[in-house]
């Protein structure tokens, strides 16, 4: 069935459901292609008749998406889904769902906004990207559904899930964001996107320049909406927010729910949206040494020289609050001599694939980066991370140590608490609950 596209809304229409076997539903994995990227994805038809919203901007109620659902017959685990789909999961290996799944999945096909409290790791692409793709006409050509993420690497990694999620309904998905070719990014979205996963500055960019236009988009999902705080974009976010359809479903998840978050709710979301909380075990990983040393701001340059002459660092993840402080750090370390860079989000994609490819060669010895920027990194064999600024909550601790000890290997983790961490690092030890080794200093022992 191919979905309209009308300008104002208009009564749903259930169309008839055509009962097939469970053989002839499934199409033969034999037959199946590979994803081209970008938007050059084939169109394959579904195997099966799934009643849908006939217009563009109205949800389907409970009782409608519970139709949809049992038109397919098959299961991700307890939560039913389209043959296409069902399909498309198994290939890349979903068999359970995770908390987070299991309880947005149907507040989202339900065209409920929601509020999602959960961190990277939860599973929280899929949950949003199932309902996603459940409603996109593959037949338009239209932006239906936009994603906006905070960093680049993220921007990749959701478009990349969630054009797998569709692979097999023919969804066209495009990834935009800056340090990459606007050219390309806008030849993709002519040849008729209809979702896009996007930086918040790109995507402004674009929007400015009539080259994206979410005048049809039903679906917006604000994916670590705290972290986009942090990088200074909520103007921009709210300002694209702006641009989209007012009746529209709206979707924000953020591991932390600070003021600024919790009003783009209140002003852009509808009444009582639904809410999801879903926090993750804190744990550590148990073949990383935790290490803290209490150091005065003044002294941490000092300290960061004599531990590299006390452990011999080949390499080094250095983390900061800010661009600023990764900077000015990698620039007093330059200063004495010492083999550094710098990974942030000012630096143009280019600059930090360079960067990234130096260091893991061990062509560099020290890497000073920012929380943003670290994440998603995966470092083979990476032996020491320092955090130069205390964490900003549990959570961002265990990210942070978790860039070491990877795939079983052994690792460290030093932590310097200046004089004033020492409420925010006790939180943060009787939240982790994990054992950590208190060093010292020869530059406090008395001579």
């Amino acid at each position: 069935m191919r979905l309209s596209a009308p300008v104002r809304a208009r009564p749903i229409v259930t169309p008839p459901l055509i009962s097939l076997s469970a053989e002839s539903r499934l199409p033969d994995p034999t037959q199946s292609r590979a994803r081209p990227r970008h938007g050059r994805r084939r169109s394959a038809p579904d195997a099966v008749a799934i009643p849908v919203a006939t217009e563009a901007f109205a949800a389907p109620s409970e009782l409608e998406a519970a139709v949809i659902a049992a038109a397919s017959g098959y299961r991700f685990g307890d939560i039913e889904v389209p043959a296409t789909i069902a399909r498309a999961l198994d290939r890349m290996g979903f068999v359970t769902p995770t908390e987070v799944q299991a309880r947005a999945i149907q507040p989202l096909r339900e065209g409920k906004d929601l509020i999602g409290q959960a961190q990277t790791g939860t599973g929280k692409t899929a949950a949003f990207g199932i309902p996603i793709v459940e409603k996109i006409d593959p037949g338009s050509q239209f932006v239906q559904a936009l994603v906006l993420t905070p960093t680049r690497e993220l921007c990749v990694q959701v478009e990349d899930e969630i054009a797998r999620i569709g692979q097999f309904r023919g969804i066209r998905t495009v990834a935009i964001y800056g340090g990459s070719s606007m050219d390309r990014q806008v030849e993709a979205l002519k040849r008729g996107a209809q979702v896009v996963v996007g930086t918040p500055g790109r995507v402004l960019d674009l929007i400015r320049r009539r080259e994206l236009v979410l005048d049809r988009v039903h679906t917006v999902i604000l994916d670590e909406a705290d972290r986009m705080l942090d990088m200074g974009f909520i103007v921009d976010v709210e300002t694209i927010l702006a641009r989209c359809p007012r009746e529209r479903q709206t979707a924000l998840f953020s591991a932390t729910m600070p003021y600024a978050i919790l009003r783009i709710c209140d002003r852009f979301m509808k009444r009582n949206p639904a809410q999801v909380t879903v926090r993750p075990d804190l744990k550590t990983v148990e073949t990383v040494r935790q290490l803290v040393y209490f150091v005065a701001e003044q002294d941490k340059v000092a300290a960061l020289i004599e531990l590299n002459e006390k452990y011999g660092f080949d390499r080094l993840l250095v983390f900061r609050h800010t661009q600023i402080g990764v900077d000015r750090l990698a620039a007093t370390l330059k200063r004495r001599g010492k083999n550094v860079a710098a990974l942030h989000g000012g630096l143009s994609q280019r600059e930090r694939d360079r960067t990234l490819a130096a260091f893991k060669a061990g062509k560099i010895q020290f890497l000073v980066a920012t929380n943003v920027a670290s994440r998603g990194l995966d470092i083979t064999d990476l032996p020491y991370v320092l955090s130069f600024d205390i964490p900003e909550d549990a959570d961002t601790y265990v990210h942070r140590i978790g860039r070491t000890g990877r795939a079983g290997k052994e690792g460290t983790a030093i932590t310097f608490v200046g004089e004033w961490d020492l409420d925010a690092w006790e939180a943060i030890r009787a939240e982790v609950g994990a054992r950590v080794e208190e060093g010292e200093l020869t530059l406090y022992q008395a001579p």
